[in-house]
């Protein structure tokens, strides 16, 4: 069996690790199929951020060309994968961008002809647009059936009242099979009215590297980041954009300051919303207790994870966020936000975190307390995300395969 997977997200040889997780899943499904991997590089920069953080703009630039640059190299560590990264005009993403799909095909179409596409062929697209709308299309043009993948912000923010939503409708239709990294968003999707069929849906979780992300001493990993013991530490690891509600964090490190003064906040990750999140920063004289770590290496991000006391992901929209179940996998409780399939996998009863409602600095401000002040066996933490394993993973993805080309 032949799959094309089709991605805006994948590594590219620099250190920005941009799509590590479809990285590990195309990386073990290639023991089981012939896997064409194609990248989609827009060669437009974000013009509306830039635009709308002048002072910003040549970070963000930057951050932007080290995710897509101009000579991408095909990322270490992977083998038997066949990688294309191809060019694209992706028009500035606003609320009915109808067109990056139709960018997106035309960028691919030629690429696609030149794979063999005659037997058992699958194209695995991921997000709704423009990966699912390039497949929907190629579907059209060669009849090869398509898997797409809902993923959250794709889902979550489709207005019903556009072309895009229509769109939606007609990937729905013709996708030989849709999955999704939550079961939450197949519940949104049913609110919002999108044509889902029992018959060929099904969950596709993220593989995670439960090898790398462990349990380590936290007093020598403290030593070793020049952490002080004493201080009370909460770790963020995401985008910089106005979904992940940093500011919202940020809010309300400053009235926990009053509680625990020895507080600290790492946040790990670049984005168009740090320029502002260093405005609240200075308005409520934080300077002392929140430092900006950029984008980590995995090593360095597991470091972290272990001198946390712990996780925040105060989202507004999330599907299931890969850094609940990293730190969870080094033993660290989350305090997350009601959105997604985080309710699923934070339980207050099975004591593994706790849930807050998003957008509120008051109810973000009483979990971390609770969070903080609670003794937590890492262990247990550990073991609440057992039913992720590699295992369990691929047999979602081999399912979801033979379902449309059953093993003969």
């Amino acid at each position: 069996m032949n799959i094309i997977w089709i991605t805006t997200q994948f590594p590219n040889g620099t250190e920005n690790k941009n799509g590590m997780f479809i990285y590990r899943t195309v990386r073990e499904l290639s023991k089981y199929y012939s896997i064409t991997v194609i990248v989609l590089h827009p060669v437009i920069p974000p013009l509306i951020p830039m635009f709308t953080n002048l002072r910003y703009a040549i970070k963000i630039y930057k951050e932007w060309k080290l995710r897509f640059p101009p000579k991408p190299k095909k990322p270490e560590g992977i083998k038997n994968v066949n990688i294309i990264y191809s060019k694209f005009l992706r028009p500035p993403r606003i609320k009915d961008n109808f067109w990056e799909g139709w960018f997106a095909y035309i960028s691919i179409k030629k690429k696609i002809k030149k794979l063999n596409t005659k037997n058992d062929t699958i194209l695995h697209a991921t997000w709704l647009f423009p990966e699912g709308q390039a497949a929907y299309i190629l579907n059209k043009k060669f009849k090869i059936p398509y898997v797409v993948t809902l993923m959250g912000s794709d889902v979550n923010y489709l207005d019903t009242n556009t072309r895009k939503y229509l769109q939606a409708i007609n990937i729905f239709k013709t996708a030989s099979m849709v999955t999704s990294v939550s079961q939450a968003l197949f519940n949104t999707c049913i609110e919002k009215k999108l044509p889902l069929d029992n018959r060929k849906i099904s969950l596709t979780h993220t593989i995670y590297e439960t090898e790398k992300f462990i349990i380590l001493d936290k007093i020598k990993i403290r030593d070793k980041l020049k952490i002080n013991q004493n201080k009370k530490v909460i770790f963020f690891a995401g985008a910089l954009r106005k979904l992940k509600n940093v500011d919202i964090l940020t809010k309300s490190i400053a009235k926990l300051k009053k509680f625990f003064p020895n507080i600290m906040l790492y946040i790990a990750g670049n984005g168009f919303e740090e320029g502002n999140i260093k405005k609240l920063i200075s308005e409520f004289n934080l300077e002392n207790n929140v430092i900006f770590l950029g984008n980590l290496k995995p090593d360095k991000l597991i470091d972290y994870y272990n001198a946390a006391d712990v996780f925040c992901l105060p989202s507004k929209n999330e599907g299931l966020p890969n850094v609940i179940i990293e730190a969870l996998l080094c033993g660290v409780p989350v305090v997350a936000s009601k959105v997604g399939e985080i309710p699923f996998i934070i339980n207050e009863q099975n004591k593994n975190g706790f849930i807050v409602e998003p957008n509120s600095v008051e109810s973000l401000v009483d979990k971390l307390s609770q969070a903080l002040k609670k003794n937590w066996d890492r262990e247990s933490l550990r073991k609440s995300v057992d039913f992720l394993n590699k295992k369990n993973v691929l047999e979602e993805y081999k399912n979801t395969y033979q379902r449309i080309f059953p093993v003969k």
